[in-house]
């Protein structure tokens, strides 16, 4: 019989890194020898966008993997509370959901693979639009909060015991950190760069499009930044900022890679090492709650999957209901 606890280190890598996440995690829980070379040594698992599911069981959270088409189920720290009438996700990035509680007024970071949690200061009972973790390493991380009927936003580091409110012109849709810097999108589609000196990007379709139109700012795996617009119920353009000239230009290809939208969080993501993800698409979730594509080069749809999460939404002339799932990129971190 063969000793399956005997394979090579060699032998080993070439298995972890075709494996997804959870499915290391089982590896790793086989035997002792195989969870000491895991974690000796420099091979990683292959990572997967997935969606996270809004839920109100008590068994865990329900994700879904796009290129496996496959739904996870991980119970997560203190779940009945989580997912009762208590918490809800308003946010994910870095491999971590941040939780808000209306009820207390109180907010936190979960990474739902590592189990981990950091209570965050108590923000208020005030409705939050999203959360965004904008960094996130072993010396620092950084939270900011956004308010749909509020200009300015909320933010609070590591180590700090409450929010600071920083204020903007405009109601603002979405906020990133670009090389450095902190760049916003308010609702009327205007881009400003918080640095020294201060420039903003006025949106050319201001008045012909309506303010809740779905905008967001999304960094590339190649560090550019692009900004991308809901143009119809199944439409998008994209624009990526030219480092050269500093202005916004309108392009049709973003190359070997893959856009995850959503109100709650976005994410560019490789598509070369998935083949079941397409390349230069955006995944979004129409109004009829299907997980989607739209093709950037030639403009059309095309449905992914079939998504049972909940009623179809308002027709996409009226104001829209906010998405029931959150683009979520697992980590072990």
């Amino acid at each position: 019989m063969a000793d399956w606890a005997a394979l090579q280190n060699d032998v080993i890598g070439i298995i972890v890194k075709k494996l997804a996440i959870p499915d290391y995690l089982r590896f790793r829980a086989v035997c002792t020898s195989w969870n000491h070379a895991c974690r000796d040594m420099s091979y990683h698992p292959r990572v997967d966008p997935w969606l996270m599911f809004r839920s109100n069981s008590e068994d865990g959270a329900k994700f879904f993997c796009v290129p496996e088409r496959k739904n996870q189920i991980i119970r997560l720290p203190t779940t009945v509370s989580l997912f009762g009438s208590v918490w809800a996700p308003v946010g994910s990035s870095h491999g971590w959901v941040i939780y808000f509680s209306q009820t207390y007024g109180t907010m936190q970071l979960v990474n739902p693979i590592s189990g981990e949690q950091i209570q965050l200061p108590t923000i208020g009972r005030k409705v939050v639009s999203k959360a965004l973790l904008l960094e996130m390493n072993e010396r620092n991380f950084t939270v900011v909060v956004l308010y749909g009927d509020q200009k300015g936003y909320k933010v609070t580091r590591k180590g700090y015991t409450n929010w600071s409110s920083v204020e903007s012109k405009d109601i603002l849709a979405d906020v990133i950190k670009h090389r450095g810097h902190l760049y916003t999108c308010d609702v009327n589609g205007t881009v400003e760069v918080w640095a020294e000196p201060p420039r903003a990007w006025p949106s050319e379709e201001a008045m012909l499009t309506p303010q809740w139109r779905f905008r967001c700012l999304v960094e590339t795996p190649a560090g550019d930044l692009i900004r991308v617009q809901r143009q119809g119920p199944n439409k998008f353009s994209v624009w990526i900022l030219d480092k050269g000239t500093s202005s916004w230009v309108e392009i049709d290809n973003i190359g070997d890679v893959s856009l995850f939208v959503s109100h709650y969080s976005s994410v560019c993501f490789p598509a070369k090492d998935h083949p079941n993800l397409k390349a230069n698409c955006i995944y979004f979730i129409d109004t009829h709650n299907n997980l989607c594509a739209f093709n950037l080069e030639n403009g059309t749809k095309e449905l992914v999957e079939t998504l049972a999460i909940g009623p179809v939404r308002n027709e996409y002339h009226r104001r829209p209901q906010r998405e029931q799932v959150i683009w979520f990129i697992p980590s072990l971190k």
